[in-house]
């Protein structure tokens, strides 16, 4: 398995892998110079799949710990390797990629919403799934003897640690953050599979946004493309500035045509019109648009510049960590020319194999840019 993105190889960062294996332990950097990964599992089963990880607690800390969520609080950990309520559907992606997936007693995710979710570690199957961040209840939460659960918002968390409930805020809407909530998230897991997961997640992040900043460095912002990105189409949908969709849109090299802040944001058609964006992505989860659309006198749809984002384990431009395909992906659209070189479905297949120890086939590739379901098992 390599551990180094087709997509962030070009002339310009040849040396990459070199500077990875520098900055990693000896035995990940032993693991890349004989072109396969290290023995990520507990179990010592390299490139096993999530599934079979099992719980992927042996080396938790037998010791209290603190831990500081995303709004400040310094929660304790009981030791141990406890089980886990992820009531955050973007997150339990990152906890499923930091090896936890078997640890998982409560989801918000559900089978049928994220369905490769589920491929990818059915060991979830077992768990309480589709039980939402508000409706979770504290004595359910109790009675499984959770041990650690991440939610959405600062309130959230707050109302459940009055229980007795170790809850952490994960919540992001900036680049850096996110990379900051992973850090949090594997410390909270407590092993080393987690940490050095985490490690190598954002030394990927960084050599693409450096990348990507590098290459667009001398593109003018007036020449960059305004980005409108539709999040539903019934009722119309969009997310505006200060969002993680912002951030990816703006590190891509586009500019956001919204002008009004915020996720989910209820907008009409005419005030689409007056931002007349040059480019609209829409999310993976929005709906078809209708023949009857007036959505079709845009001009970025006559142009055909409106495009549909990819959705794997998570959808690519929202908040799980396949942000940073989205990334790849959004930059290959909005300038062609500059990323002709990037490989987005072995940039794919690389990421999977690498982060949820999933060997994609062909198929399943273009299934996920094509926003689809996996295909029957």
């Amino acid at each position: 398995m390599r551990l180094v993105h087709t997509c962030i190889l070009p002339a310009g960062l040849a040396a990459f892998p070199l500077v990875l294996a520098l900055a990693m332990s000896p035995v990940m950097a032993a693991g890349i110079a004989r072109g396969s990964a290290p023995p990520l599992s507990p179990t010592g089963e390299s490139g096993a799949p999530v599934a079979e990880q099992g719980a992927a607690g042996q080396e938790v800390t037998g010791q209290e710990r603190t831990v500081t969520d995303m709004a400040g609080a310094a929660v304790m950990l009981r030791p141990g390797p406890t089980p886990i309520a992820d009531l955050w559907f973007a997150h339990n992606e990152i906890t499923v990629m930091l090896g936890a997936a078997g640890r998982i007693v409560v989801s918000a995710e559900n089978p049928k919403d994220r369905p490769w979710l589920f491929r990818i570690a059915p060991v979830l199957l077992r768990a309480e799934t589709g039980i939402k961040p508000d409706s979770a209840s504290a004595e359910d939460l109790l009675a499984r003897h959770v041990g650690l659960v991440f939610v959405p918002s600062r309130a959230r968390a707050e109302d459940l640690r009055r229980t007795g409930l170790p809850a952490l805020a994960a919540d992001y809407m900036t680049l850096p953050d996110m990379l900051r909530s992973l850090d949090m998230t594997a410390q909270a897991i407590g092993t080393a599979q987690a940490a050095e997961t985490a490690r190598l997640y954002r030394q990927k992040m960084d050599a693409v946004t450096t990348l990507l900043h590098q290459r667009l460095a001398s593109v003018a912002m007036q020449d960059r493309p305004r980005v409108l990105h539709i999040a539903r189409l019934d009722p119309l949908q969009i997310d505006g500035t200060g969002t993680l969709i912002d951030a990816w849109i703006q590190a891509a090299g586009g500019r956001n045509a919204a002008t009004v802040g915020g996720n989910h944001r209820p907008v009409t058609f005419e005030q689409i019109a007056v931002w007349n964006p040059d480019v609209v992505i829409i999310d993976s989860g929005a709906g078809d648009i209708a023949a009857s659309s007036p959505l079709h006198a845009l001009a970025a749809y006559r142009n055909a510049r409106w495009w549909r984002s990819p959705r794997g384990v998570f959808a690519w431009d929202r908040y799980g960590a396949e942000v940073l395909l989205q990334l790849q992906w959004a930059a290959q659209h909005l300038h062609p020319t500059l990323f002709a070189d990037l490989d987005i479905p072995a940039a794919t297949r690389d990421f999977y194999r690498t982060f949820f120890h999933y060997t994609l086939t062909a198929d399943e590739t273009a299934r996920i840019l094509a926003a689809q379901p996996p295909p029957a098992p």
